[in-house]
Formats: C-alpha cells, structure tokens, sequence
C-alpha cells in the first residue's frame, strides 16, 4: 500500500509548514512503513539552520520518524475500520460521488471569499472545535543517533519498524538514509489520546 501526501494529510495531524513527510512508498499496518522527505532549498526550515549552509534539523529528522509512526498505527486503525464496513455494506455496492447534489456555495465571508474560514492566530485558518477527531500523539522517549548531514536536493528515506504496540502507543525502531546512506537512527516511545 502507498499513501500520497493528500492521503497522508488525512492521518496525521501535523499542518503545513510541520508535515515532514511527503509520500509513504511502503506500509504493511502495524508493521513497518517507509515513507519519503525531499529537501528543498526553499524547506521553510532551512532559511536559518544554518546561514552558510543549510541543514535538515536533527529534530526534524525525529518528526519525520514519528509522522510515518503515526502513519503507520492509523492505517492499521483505518484497514481495520475498512474490513468491519466492507463486513457490514457487504450487499450495498458504494454510492457513486455523481449521485449526490453538489452543496450550496458558502456565502462570501469577511476579508475572503466564499468557502474561506476566517483566520485565526499566526493567520491561519480557524478550526471550529469538533471538526478534527483526530487523537492527540504524545512522543515520550527518544533515543537517537546522527551519522551525516540531510541538505538540500536530498531524498530522506524514512523506515519505521514497531518493536511492540502498547494499548494506547507504541514502541518504535526508525532510521533515516539518503541514497543508501543511513542519515540518522532513533528509538521512539509515543502514546495517543482521543479528546
């Protein structure tokens, strides 16, 4: 199974310029999964780390991990969900996009126009409360070790094994390579919690 970035967007709750992974190019749920960061010049992240040279932060090569770990538990979570309604729709075949009425165009709102939410602090757009369910990850512990520098015009290739799921987390190995270089390696412990 692969995810695009659309699709991974749908699974993580991290929002732009914080998603650190662009594309997962191998997922086996509950397993393992590898996803993919390309680095760019014009990386948000970049502009200061370092002036004379740009550098992928170390911290960041630990959220990329812990995004494809995020990744990896709710797409097991979604595969599960998916099998117990393929179980229970068994006999109704999918209802077609085209059948349903396209929705009214919101009407045009304050400083924008229709369909635009409101900015809120930093000026990004305002969430309503309710409207994301997803659950909240915690990253407890990180063991982690740094080999070479990530820069720009690298591909980082993200691996992420579970070494044991806990009831509300698990425990993770992950390392980081560009080309077949490994770039970075780290053990991490994160929890989730619904709202």
């Amino acid at each position: 199974m692969t995810l695009d970035f659309e699709e991974i967007k749908k699974l993580i709750p991290q929002r732009f310029p914080f998603i650190m992974i662009d594309r997962v190019i191998e997922i086996e749920p509950g397993k393992e999964a590898t996803a993919i960061k390309n680095i760019s010049g014009n990386d948000i992240f970049l502009f200061g780390h370092f002036p004379e040279k740009a550098i992928m932060p170390g911290a960041l090569i630990i959220e990329a991990m812990a995004q494809t770990a995020i990744v990896l538990f709710a797409a097991e979570k979604r595969a599960d969900s998916s099998h117990s309604d393929t179980k229970d729709n068994a006999n109704n075949p999918p209802e077609s996009p085209l059948s349903k009425e396209n929705p009214p165009i919101p009407p045009f709102s304050k400083g924008g126009q229709g369909g635009i939410k409101e900015e809120g602090p930093g000026g990004f757009p305002e969430e309503k409360k309710g409207d994301n369910k997803k659950p909240i990850y915690f990253l407890g512990s990180v063991k982690a070790r740094f080999f070479h520098p990530v820069v720009p015009g690298d591909q980082l290739k993200i691996k992420v094994v579970n070494v044991k799921s806990l009831p509300s987390g698990a425990y993770v190995s992950a390392e980081a390579f560009v080309d077949d270089k490994k770039a970075a390696e780290a053990d991490l412990v994160f929890s989730a919690k619904n709202e």
